[in-house]
C-alpha cells in the first residue's frame, strides 16, 4: 500500500498533481516507488520525497501493528462505563451472527457526549480506496501525523491502481479485465420531446438532439439548456438549470456507463455512455467546488462510407495499404474519429484482417465482418495509451486505429508497429500539415531528431488535415480538408526537417495532394460555404480578403 499512501498525501497536500500522478504510474517497479519515479522525472524534489517517506513509513507501521490485549481491555472497560467528560464508544447495530470469525474485527463508531479535553494523540481517520479502474476498493485505517513541509496533514481520495497481491500473470486478467463489454445504447426508441424542461430526462434531451442534428448538448448550472448545431450556438429551453436538475441528469448518465464507474463530486471525467433508446454519447464533466458542469458529444448512430466523406479521391488509397502510418488531424470537433472509424469499416469490408482500435474514449462501436476486432480504451482495457499499443503489436494485429496521439512515446511505438508490417491510422492535433509536422518534428530533442525524421518519412504513408465548416443558411457542415500522399520528394524534405516547403510541394497535384486553400475555394465556388468562412480558415487569408467583412 505504500505507493497508495504516498499518492494521496502527495496529491492532497498539492505537492504534485493526480494526473501526474496517473502519467508515471505504469513505471512504478519493485525497487522504485511512485516518489522516486517522480523524483527521476523532475516532478518531486528529493527532499520533499524523503519528508513524505517517512511520514508514509509511520502510517505503514502504525496501520500493521495489532492492537495490545491491554489496550483492548481498556477499551472495553471505557465502553462498559464512560467517565464525566469521556468519549463513549458504542456498536452500530449489526445484524446478529451465531459465530463471528475471529479474523474479523469489528468497526466502532466514535461519538462524542461532551467536550473532550485536548489530548496528545490525533484523531484516526479512514482511508477509501475508489473504484479504481485498475484494481479493487480496499480500505484501511491510520493515524495521520504532522509532517513539516506539508500544507496539512490530511489525505485525499486519489484514483489509482489499488496493488494487488495476485500478479497479473496469474490473475488472468492482464490488460484486457471483464468490463471489455460496452453498452451500444440500443433498445426501444425514446420520443423526442417538442419541448425542453429543466426537469426533461437525460435520455430525451439527446433523443431531441439527434432529431434536430446536435452535435453538443451544455449543461450549466444558472443556464438555459443550449445546444451546437451545424457550428452555431442555440438556447433549446426557456427556463434555467439548477444544481439539483444537472445532479439528476448525472444520476442518470451513470447509469450507461459500461464499466460502473462511479461520479464522484470534484472528480472530472470524460466517459462514454450508452443510453438504452438513444444510443451512444461522449460525457465530460468539469466540476467549480460541487457544481458539475455537462458537456455531451452526440455519437452517430448510423456509419458514415468512406466515399460519403468527400475526402480527396486519393485518400482512399490509403485503406489499400499493407503497412505505414497515416495522420488524421484537424481542430476540435473536425470529425476525426468519424473519418478513423470510416477507414476501419472500409477495411473490415474488403479485407480479411485483425484490427485493433486503442481510443480515449471509446464512441462508436465497430463490425469487423471478415475478420476480427478488438476495440480496447485507455483506462478500462488498458492502463495507457502506450500500454495498449504495445499490446496491439504483441497480438499481431493487422490494422491498429489510435485515437488519439498526445505523447511522442506512443507516435514512436506507432511507427515501430508500422515498421513491423502493420497499418496504422491515428488521430493528431493541428490545423494544416505543415504546423502538425513542425510540432512533431520540434517535440523530439535536438539530438535526437535527425533519427526521428528519417524514421517518420520512412513510415509515414499519408496525412489528411480536416475542418468541419458550416453550410450557407445553418444546413448543415461540410468538409474542407488539406491532405497528401507521402511521395519521395516530400520525404526527403522530412529527412532534411524542411518541412515548410511541403505546402508549395502539393500545390496543384490533384491526384497526390490539395492544400486547405484548394478545398476551401472549391467550397466557396460550389456555393457550400461564405467567402468569409473560408478568409477565417486559410493558410494564406490574402486569397479571400475580398470576402472579410468590414465593419
Amino acid at each position: 500500500m505504500r505507493n497508495q499512501y504516498m499518492a494521496k498525501v502527495l496529491v492532497h497536500n498539492k505537492v504534485v498533481t493526480e494526473d501526474q500522478i496517473k502519467a508515471h504510474w505504469g513505471e512504478i517497479t519493485d525497487s522504485m516507488d511512485i516518489g522516486q519515479v517522480l523524483v527521476r522525472a523532475g516532478i518531486l524534489k528529493q527532499s520533499m520525497y524523503e519528508k513524505v517517506l517517512a511520514f508514509v513509513r509511520n502510517l505503514e507501521a502504525k496501520n500493521a501493528k495489532p492492537a495490545s490485549p491491554s489496550a483492548a481491555a481498556s477499551a472495553a472497560k471505557s465502553a462498559a462505563a464512560p467517565a464525566n467528560g469521556a468519549r463513549s464508544v458504542t456498536a452500530p447495530p449489526v445484524k446478529p451472527v451465531s459465530a463471528p470469525s475471529p479474523a474479523v474485527k469489528p468497526v466502532l463508531s466514535v461519538h462524542s457526549a461532551a467536550p473532550a479535553p485536548k489530548s496528545n494523540e490525533e484523531p484516526a481517520i479512514r482511508i477509501e480506496g475508489n473504484s479504481s479502474l485498475y484494481g479493487e476498493a480496499s480500505s484501511s485505517t491510520v493515524v495521520i501525523e504532522k509532517v513539516a513541509g506539508l500544507e496539512t496533514t490530511s489525505m485525499a481520495n486519489v484514483q489509482v491502481p489499488v496493488e494487488s497481491e495476485t500478479p497479473a500473470e496469474e490473475s488472468g486478467q492482464e490488460e484486457l479485465p471483464s468490463q471489455f463489454a460496452v453498452a451500444t445504447g440500443e433498445g426501444k426508441a425514446v420520443e423526442a420531446p417538442d419541448v425542453l424542461h429543466p426537469i426533461t430526462s437525460l435520455a430525451k434531451i439527446i433523443a431531441y438532439a439527434r432529431k434536430f442534428n446536435v452535435t453538443d448538448v451544455y449543461l450549466y448550472a444558472d443556464r438555459q439548456i443550449t445546444m451546437r448545431q451545424s457550428g452555431a450556438l442555440f438556447v433549446a429551453s426557456e427556463k434555467v438549470l439548477e444544481k439539483t436538475h444537472l445532479m439528476d441528469r448525472l444520476t442518470e448518465a451513470a447509469t450507461g456507463f459500461a464499466d460502473g464507474y462511479k461520479i464522484v463530486v470534484g472528480r472530472n471525467f470524460s466517459k462514454t455512455m450508452g443510453l438504452p433508446g438513444v444510443g451512444r454519447a461522449r460525457i465530460s464533466v468539469t466540476w467549480n467546488d460541487v457544481i458539475p458542469s455537462i458537456s455531451i458529444r452526440i455519437i452517430p448512430m448510423d456509419a458514415i462510407a468512406l466515399e460519403n466523406l468527400y475526402l480527396p479521391e486519393f485518400c482512399t488509397q490509403f485503406a489499400t495499404l499493407d503497412s505505414g502510418l497515416v495522420l488524421i488531424a484537424g481542430p476540435s470537433a473536425s470529425g476525426r474519429s468519424t473519418t478513423i472509424t470510416a477507414f476501419a469499416e472500409c477495411i473490415a469490408a474488403n479485407r480479411q484482417v485483425f484490427i485493433q482500435t486503442v481510443e480515449k474514449p471509446i464512441e462508436r462501436l465497430l463490425m469487423n465482418p471478415n475478420g476480427s476486432i478488438a476495440q480496447r480504451e485507455v483506462g478500462l482495457h488498458v492502463r495507457s495509451g502506450v500500454a495498449g499499443i504495445e499490446l496491439a503489436i504483441r497480438t499481431g494485429a493487422d490494422v491498429i486505429l489510435f485515437d488519439h496521439l498526445e505523447t511522442m512515446e506512443e507516435l514512436s511505438l506507432l511507427m515501430q508497429a508500422s515498421n513491423a508490417g502493420a497499418l496504422v491510422f491515428a488521430v493528431a492535433s493541428g490545423n494544416n500539415i505543415h504546423a502538425l509536422l513542425s510540432r512533431l518534428l520540434m517535440s523530439v530533442p535536438t539530438e535526437s531528431r535527425t533519427a526521428f525524421a528519417c524514421s517518420l518519412a520512412d513510415q509515414l504513408k499519408g496525412v489528411i488535415v480536416q475542418h468541419l465548416i458550416p453550410v450557407v443558411q445553418n444546413q448543415g457542415l461540410v468538409l474542407a480538408s488539406e491532405a497528401m500522399k507521402v511521395t519521395s520528394t516530400i520525404a526527403g524534405m522530412i529527412r532534411k526537417g524542411d518541412v515548410s516547403q511541403i505546402v508549395s510541394a502539393i500545390s496543384g497535384k490533384k491526384d497526390q495532394g490539395i492544400t486547405l486553400d484548394e478545398s476551401l475555394q472549391m467550397c466557396v465556388d460550389s456555393g457550400y460555404i461564405e467567402g468569409v468562412e473560408a478568409w477565417k480558415r486559410a493558410n494564406d487569408s490574402r486569397r479571400f480578403a475580398s470576402y472579410r467583412k468590414v465593419k
